[in-house]
């Protein structure tokens, strides 16, 4: 069984709509629970997300409308052939699954139909991430590619993991299986999506931009402008003196001479090459 399914409505609460448990649908816990505070009214008019929808995540799929999910996120079993269990909550509850199959085509078979009815449930505007390992993840691409489209296809991430084990050890043959895949597909090409951005660390700002403007105080770093491949025969890098030093260079002679007036070529002392800004 899939360990888990996760499809959230973008103006919903921070409790999942679908998830992997028991056998019967339960309520959100009572205001405050878990730093949770639950909306008086339903922040969706597709679908209640302020339930936890337990139980085989096929036949809850099958309940929802059409269109009705913004994110869908799952992390289901790899194919890995082995039995996981843990200790739930805090009554430590065993719970356990098997991830095993016959071989990777029922493993595909298994998880077609429930791929087939989260592509149905997610909106144009919606994205879906599928989490995988080697065991079977390129199996799993061309699947996804039938069923969303391979021109909705938007990124493989490759999430390698910090503290696993290499299991390359002497007397193998292959390398270090130390990363898992996630899938990124869209509902549609108008896919909703924006970039997060955290402020740097200052330790590393002081190291990677160590250079100050004086005017300013702003800080900056030195990029190469030196041509890559040098005059290596079709490149067609021009080549010239700039402030003393002669190079293949990355620019034009006319562009370099725009960029030296608006202060972006540097040359940290004479007969240093010289650097973008």
């Amino acid at each position: 069984m899939a360990k888990k399914v996760v499809a959230k409505g973008r103006a919903g609460s921070p409790l999942p709509a679908a998830e992997r448990g028991g056998s019967s649908a339960s309520q959100p816990p009572p205001d405050g629970a878990h730093g949770v505070t639950r909306p008086t009214q339903r922040p969706s008019a597709l679908v209640d997300t302020r339930v936890i929808y337990c139980g085989d995540n096929l036949e809850q799929l099958k309940k929802l409308p059409d269109a009705c999910v913004d994110l869908s996120y799952i992390d289901p079993p790899f194919n890995s052939n082995r039995n996981y269990e843990v200790f739930w909550g805090e009554t430590k509850e065993k719970r356990a699954f098997e991830d095993r199959h016959a071989n990777t085509q029922a493993y595909i078979d298994y998880m077609r139909p429930r791929c087939v009815e989260l592509a149905r449930v997610l909106k144009k505007t919606g994205s879906f991430y599928y989490h995988c390992d080697w065991h079977a993840s390129h199996y799993v691409k061309v699947m996804l590619d039938q069923i969303f489209g391979e021109n909705n296809f938007i990124n493989e991430i490759v999430w390698k993991r910090q503290s696993s084990h290499n299991d390359a050890k002497q007397g193998s043959k292959h390398l270090g299986r130390v990363h898992d895949s996630l899938f990124l597909y869209s509902g549609g090409s108008d896919y909703y999506f924006k970039h997060l951005y955290q402020t740097y660390d200052e330790d590393y700002v002081e190291k990677a931009y160590r250079f100050v403007e004086k005017e300013t105080g702003r800080r900056y770093r030195l990029g190469d402008i030196t041509a890559p491949g040098g005059g290596a025969v079709g490149k067609g890098n021009p080549h010239y003196e700039l402030l003393g030093v002669t190079r293949y260079w990355r620019y034009s002679k006319e562009n370099m001479e725009e960029l030296y007036r608006q202060g972006r070529i540097i040359q940290t002392k004479p007969g240093t090459v010289p650097s973008f800004k």
